[in-house]
């Protein structure tokens, strides 16, 4: 999908930024004179300077996040101001030995050649990072379901396999009652803990995103959750509605939060949703109950990939909203509610509004336009 027109994206900083020490370049030629000299050292910096507009052109097929996109600019512009306050540096001693010459020619080729080696190894430092931190979840993911396989379903096929052992023993049919519907109900868990897994990998591969008006999709959310559980009071308090870029199944991790915050907690549990911005203008979804709070296992276990004495449903849920915050350039925080209760918080960075006659993406994540 692509962005909004309106939008600045990385790959514009750098073009400016190339652009920048090429006209340095040419200002040089323009003031220096027309000898040899000069047009040698006009055409190492503007051939410099083109390294860098050839690598802002290259910027969108690079594999690595915007934000990390972001990251390597702003190390470009670093090491730039860096090599030309050197540059400057260089030329007041000379100024001071008193050979104050070759400023012009200092400042535009310390300049460009600062924004490629910032650029272009920032770029590298930073997909470095990313793969690196992407290793790191892919060891978090497959711990987890090392804990399942370890844990739950060995758990559940021994209780399941026990009760069949009754059945064998059983001398009527009508003995077996009990151990064929505990057997049942293991199994479902079972099926439903390995459906969870599934989705948890199917997050974590996936490769784009989709934005959504978040007030909108929250509150459709709701309905349905209140369609399954009318006896549930669910008061919202919407104090703004921004547009996030984010996972396609944040919708259903959204819907996930919602079932986790009623079915495990007592009944005459009360759930708030809030949706706001901070003070950095971030997008912010608080799922806040008034139960019994979320077990510190399972907490311990989204905070730190070491292990936990049980991976349950719930503990999978968390698991389910955690990887889609992650792949969503958000953050998920579980914090306790005042006096009792939980609060589930999800902060994403929001998006500007679309140009007119932008492609949009309506909240069931599809494109007016494909």
């Amino acid at each position: 999908m692509s962005s909004p027109p309106s939008r600045i994206r990385p790959q514009h900083a750098v073009y400016a930024l190339g652009s920048f020490c090429f006209g340095l370049g040419i200002v040089h030629l323009l003031t220096e004179g027309e000898g040899l000299g000069t047009i040698l050292e006009t055409f190492v910096t503007c051939s410099i300077s083109l390294l860098v507009l050839v690598t802002a052109y290259e910027f969108p097929d690079r594999p690595i996040s915007e934000a990390g996109q972001w990251r390597a600019v702003r190390l470009g512009f670093g090491v730039t101001g860096a090599f030309a306050l050197l540059a400057l540096a260089v030329w007041t001693i000379w100024l001071v030995e008193g050979n104050p010459t070759e400023l012009s020619f200092l400042l535009s080729f310390a300049s460009a050649l600062g924004a490629m080696v910032g650029v272009r190894s920032g770029l590298h430092a930073v997909e470095f990072d990313e793969r690196l931190e992407e290793a790191e979840d892919l060891g978090k993911l497959l711990t987890i379901n090392q804990r399942v396989l370890r844990h739950n379903l060995r758990n559940e096929l021994s209780i399941a396999l026990g009760h069949l052992d009754n059945i064998e023993i059983a001398e009527r049919v009508e003995d077996t009652n009990d151990d064929v519907r505990i057997i049942r109900e293991h199994l479902e868990r079972l099926l439903e803990t390995t459906d969870r897994t599934r989705e948890i990998v199917t997050i974590w591969n996936a490769d784009r995103t989709v934005e959504h008006r978040l007030t909108s999709m929250v509150d459709e959310r709701i309905t349905r959750v209140r369609r399954k559980y009318p006896g549930v009071e669910i008061s919202t308090r919407f104090e703004a509605d921004p547009r996030v870029r984010s996972h396609p199944d944040l919708p259903a991790a959204v819907e996930e939060a919602l079932t986790n915050a009623i079915e495990h907690t007592p009944p005459d549990t009360s759930v708030t949703v809030t949706v706001r911005t901070d003070s950095k203008g971030s997008a912010v979804l608080e799922i806040a109950d008034t139960g019994e709070g979320i077990p510190r296992y399972d907490v311990d276990a989204i905070e730190s990939p070491a292990e936990t004495p049980l991976v349950h449903t719930q503990g999978l849920g968390l698991w389910i909203l955690y990887w889609t915050l992650e792949t969503s350039d958000g953050t998920l925080e579980i914090a306790e509610n005042e006096p009792t209760g939980t609060i589930v918080r999800m902060t994403f960075p929001t998006l500007r509004e679309h140009a007119p006659g932008a492609r949009r993406t309506d909240d069931t994540g599809r494109t007016d336009g494909r």
